[in-house]
């Protein structure tokens, strides 16, 4: 008797409702049968694999030796003690970045543990922290229907296993504009005091709280989320993205 391949038919059935491509070739999803993108086109993302930057994460490639620490962060000395991204936004990390964060497909998450897999180290850091997604404001939340961050936390402390929980406590509480355009003065200017905690957040007893993201580009943004959580009570605060760039 033949075994049934349920998860394949699954697929099969959610690309006939639902179809999707590939976020980087943009041909069919799942060709390769084990992965929504092509492990060919994960291949062309620029992981973040070797030395980087102890603070933010930023890859730092050729210049292996402790206590390395980007200029971004020299100049610029962050609340939070330390963080991780995946990826470089080259071509490649910005199309997986956009499929999530503007087109809303969540199965490219379903990808995770193969962007483990590139990223060593990475699955060490998030285990056994409390992740804490960066919110969007409720405006943006209702034009959106999704919160992008939310979904990688979420993708991140499955594959961390029990030890790791998602804590969805921040608000944003101003609707700031979008910080695409601004410089670094500008992006912390626009997000300052933007983020509270929501009201009932117990932060008591958590020994490692790690904030995730979508992209790390100024670290304005988490540097906000940051604040209000160690005004909370949090005594220090990590941070995880996807994208660095």
């Amino acid at each position: 008797m033949f075994a049934i391949d349920w998860k394949a038919w699954k697929r099969a059935a959610l690309d006939l409702l639902f179809p999707g491509d590939c976020p980087i070739c943009e041909r069919a999803a799942y060709l390769d049968e084990i992965s929504f993108a092509c492990q060919s086109c994960l291949n062309s993302v620029a992981w973040i694999q070797r030395s980087r930057c102890k603070i933010c994460g930023v890859g730092m490639d050729g210049m292996d030796y402790a206590g390395l620490v980007c200029r971004n962060c020299r100049e610029f000395t962050p609340l939070f003690s330390a963080g991780r991204s995946m990826f470089h936004l080259n071509n490649s990390g910005k199309a997986l970045v956009h499929e999530i964060k503007y087109d809303g497909e969540k199965r490219v998450l379903g990808d995770m543990p193969f962007f483990l897999q590139r990223v060593p180290g990475f699955l060490e850091f998030i285990t056994g922290a409390v992740l804490i997604p960066v919110p969007l404001h409720p405006k943006k939340l209702y034009q959106r229907r999704f919160n992008q961050s939310l979904w990688i936390a979420e993708a991140f402390s499955k594959e961390a296993g029990v030890s790791t929980a998602v804590y969805d406590c921040l608000n944003r509480i101003r609707n700031t504009p979008t910080q695409t355009k601004l410089d670094r003065t500008s992006r912390q200017q626009n997000v300052k005091n933007a983020f509270a905690l929501k009201e009932g957040t117990c932060l008591d007893g958590f020994d490692r709280v790690v904030l995730v993201d979508d992209v790390y580009t100024t670290g304005a943004t988490l540097d906000a989320c940051a604040k209000a959580l160690i005004e909370g009570g949090v005594s220090q605060v990590e941070v995880a993205t996807l994208g660095h760039g």
